[in-house]
């Protein structure tokens, strides 16, 4: 596990892994170890993106996704690029294309077809964050990967982050075995019901995920390049990344000071901004951030001028994981004592 805060990082904890299980051996983490974000991507790559987009007046957020793509001028409802940020498109939540599915453009025609399940309120989907990643990759006339080198982790010099492999594959947390937890979810049809079966796909990984992204959608269908899941990255690149936030915020960093605002902005529902998710304490936001199926939680503080990165390999455990929410719960405590010192 690592902990950050800003302009101070302290490190604590294990990464205990080879290619076909665990080993008695500890090895140790630093800011440097990298990590399988898991859905810390929605934030540090699709939104970013799109804050960018915006900046530019190249989209706005109040543009029909079917101006970008054809296939959702037959979806039930008019669905705007601020309703997918805000996961207020009526989409499910998650199915695993990757079994019923061949070609990242099917994917992205059933995800239109049959992808409405909800008539109201915010439903956190995956698929809404593939179909943001779509919109990039048409607005830009280039693949995602590019678009993210482009215009964000170049210009942030976030030399550790990237889609589908850490940078240094000798260096980065195991995140579970293999697709145990997909597999489980097929299986009890929990928490969500899903038109595909386990048993209708054989490629089931069962070793250790050491560098390999665990997103099934992710790694088995888009290569490790997706709008909802991909990123690699290290506790020192994400701490670089939650300061030129909050620098962006006081009007002098990368994102322009207003529209960064706007996307951290209570919408339709009072913990959900425009792809940033946030977190209260006695009635006031207390961060703004992100959490990752893998045991990831990226947030910053405005208020107290922090950045918060914690890495945990949750999955990694023959009995029930722990819950993320539950962990950063305990992080947040650990912080305001720190704060009150």
């Amino acid at each position: 596990m690592t902990l950050g805060k800003l302009m101070a990082a302290s490190i604590a904890g294990v990464r205990t892994t080879d290619s076909k299980g665990l080993r008695n051996e500890s090895l140790p983490v630093s800011a440097h170890t990298a990590s399988d974000l898991g859905s810390v991507t929605k934030l540090v790559a699709t939104t970013s993106i799109l804050l960018k987009l915006v900046e530019s007046g190249t989209v706005s957020l109040d543009d029909k996704v079917s101006k970008y793509l054809s296939e959702w001028t037959s979806y039930p409802r008019a669905t705007t690029l601020r309703d997918l940020l805000e996961h207020q498109s009526g989409l499910t939540e998650w199915r695993p294309l990757y079994i019923s599915q061949r070609t990242e453009y099917s994917a992205r025609q059933v995800i239109a077809s049959e992808g409405f399940k909800y008539t109201s309120g915010r439903h956190y989907s995956d698929l809404g964050f593939i179909t943001l990643g779509n919109v990039i990759m048409q607005v830009l006339a280039t693949d995602l990967e590019s678009a993210f080198k482009e215009w964000i982790s170049h210009p942030l010099k976030l030399s550790a982050t990237q889609f589908a492999l850490p940078v240094d594959p000798g260096d980065v947390f195991a995140s579970s075995f293999g697709d145990q937890a997909e597999l489980k979810m097929l299986r009890t049809q929990m928490p969500y019901e899903t038109v595909e079966r386990a048993g209708n796909f054989s490629r089931w990984r069962t070793h250790v995920l050491d560098g390999e992204i665990n997103d099934g959608n992710s790694f088995h269908l888009y290569q490790g390049v997706s709008g909802h899941a991909g990123l690699f990255s290290t506790a020192g690149d994400l701490l670089t990344f939650g300061e030129e936030l909050l620098s962006s915020l006081a009007g002098n960093g990368y994102f322009r000071k207003d529209i960064l605002e706007s996307f951290l902005t209570p919408g339709q529902d009072p913990m959900q901004g425009l792809g940033f998710r946030s977190w209260e304490h006695d009635g006031h936001i207390e961060y703004w951030g992100h959490t990752g199926f893998p045991g990831i939680t990226f947030a910053i503080s405005p208020s107290n001028q922090s950045v918060v990165v914690l890495f945990s390999n949750r999955l990694l455990t023959k009995g029930v994981p722990e819950n993320t929410e539950d962990i950063f719960g305990q992080t947040r405590i650990m912080m305001r004592n720190s704060y009150r010192r």
